[in-house]
């Protein structure tokens, strides 16, 4: 019976050209559209493993840290107390997450922004990246010259760089980049690796150059600090063994923070209250609601996944909304269309049903042909989105993955078909319902 329908499909197609086009249109524009925007998503979100960031399911990491300040006057009054979130300082995160003893490993990295470099090509605009040892180990770049830098490299304040493939064709040409000078705010940095360009939405790991941290001015590093202030601020990365493993981070961490040493610099009371260990995925869902949830006084782990599950769930409330309402629009469109292209096949109804025909085979068969033509319009689609997406990874603003784009066209997939059943099923049952000499004449009995 299915290949029957099949047939019987195919010569309707055929037949209402006009009908035909319109939907595959429709199906074709839907999907293409929600599979750009689930590859946007899905590069904002961090979840999919897209080099450098590979580990994304066993990877913690720190940004920000929140403490409780109180200003004195000279009379040892408190004059002022506030809760702020903070960047963090080097020696904040190198004494108390660097040592973290159930973590498989701990990278250490900051943004620098440089203006004015020149050579073989003139930046306005170049992205720096400070960077320990241990970086090049918790993520994974793809090296086409040359290698990385050693820990023990950025101990000795090496003045050496790596750079990315980008920015070796713009700065040196087609010329081989490694041993090469990059000048770098005055600076002779030496290029020691050459590294393929990262994608644009993977913000932490992203840069025109990474060098030692260690050549930045030690004011920036060196002292103990806990918050980075007017001074360099620090993030962190840290690797867990098995995704099992960061729960048993962050309670060896909650333990840690209970041992923290005030800043002795500071003219501030800082007292730590909470240092946030979270996934990509939480921080995609904080987004720029640091600061505010600083003023709410999360100081638990508990506390805070509670404001971490509650910010994910609005956003994919909206984002799925967002989707649902998209595809709707499309689905009522095709219900009006499937409702004049099967009127005109009303004969055909009255014929089948004087015949004995019965109402579920009847609507059986204009289910299947418009899931049929719900699936032409996928198969269409794969190509369009490919497209699409490689335009948009050539401007820099994501990136091709192939497993990424079957995924996403499979859950695709999955939605045509449940909105070609409903967008099909109701003008089906409503037609298969006619009475005969109603369907053959168009009259009212």
């Amino acid at each position: 019976m299915l290949k029957n329908y099949i047939k019987i499909a195919l010569k309707v197609f055929w037949r209402h050209k006009f009908f035909t086009a319109v939907n595959l249109l429709g199906i074709c524009f839907t999907l293409v559209v929600l599979i750009a925007a689930v590859a946007f998503i899905d590069q904002q979100t961090g979840v999919a493993d897209v080099a450098p960031e590979v580990h994304n399911d066993r990877t913690l990491y720190l940004k920000w840290l929140f403490v409780r300040s109180a200003i004195t006057d000279t009379s040892g009054t408190v004059s002022q107390h506030s809760a702020i979130a903070s960047g963090i300082a080097y020696r904040f995160l190198d004494r108390y997450v660097r040592s973290l003893e159930t973590a498989e490993n701990v990278a250490v990295f900051s943004d620098v922004d440089y203006r004015g470099l020149h050579g073989g090509a003139e930046e306005g605009h170049v992205e720096v990246k400070l960077t320990d040892g241990a970086f090049w180990e918790v993520f994974d770049f793809d090296f086409r010259q040359g290698r990385p830098y050693t820990a023990a490299e950025v101990e000795a304040s090496e003045v050496i760089a790596v750079i990315s493939a980008g920015f070796s064709r713009r700065f040196f040409g087609s010329e081989e980049a490694v041993g090469k000078i990059v000048p770098i705010e005055g600076r002779p940095f030496r290029v020691v690796g050459v590294v393929a360009d990262v994608p644009h939405f993977r913000r932490r790991t992203k840069a025109d150059i990474w060098v030692p941290l260690t050549t930045d001015p030690p004011e920036n590093w060196h002292p103990y600090r806990l918050i980075g202030g007017g001074f360099q601020s620090f993030q962190a990365a840290v690797l867990a063994r098995r995704p099992a493993d960061m729960e048993r981070i962050k309670a060896e961490f909650a333990t840690v923070l209970e041992q923290v040493e005030p800043d002795p610099a500071s003219r501030f009371s800082f007292a730590v209250v909470f240092v946030p260990l979270v996934t990509a995925l939480d921080e995609w869902a904080i987004g720029g609601a640091w600061r505010m949830l600083a003023d709410e006084g999360y100081t638990t782990n508990e506390e805070w996944q509670q404001a971490i599950a509650h910010q994910i769930l609005n956003k994919l409330l909206v984002y799925g909304g967002l989707m649902l309402l998209f595809m709707l629009l499309p689905a009522f469109h095709l219900v009006n269309l499937n409702i004049s292209r099967i009127e005109e096949r009303a004969s055909e109804i009255g014929v089948r049903k004087a015949f004995g025909g019965s109402v579920r085979a009847l609507v059986g068969q204009f289910v299947a042909e418009n899931v049929l033509l719900t699936l032409l319009g996928v198969a269409l689609c794969l190509p369009l989105s490919w497209g699409i997406l490689v335009m948009l990874s050539l401007a820099g603003m994501a990136y091709v993955d192939v497993l990424l784009l079957l995924r996403t066209v499979a859950y695709g997939t999955l939605l045509s078909v449940f909105f070609g059943v409903l967008s099909g099923a109701y003008p089906a049952w409503k037609m298969a319902r006619l009475h005969p000499m109603r369907a053959l004449t168009g009259r009212e009995l």
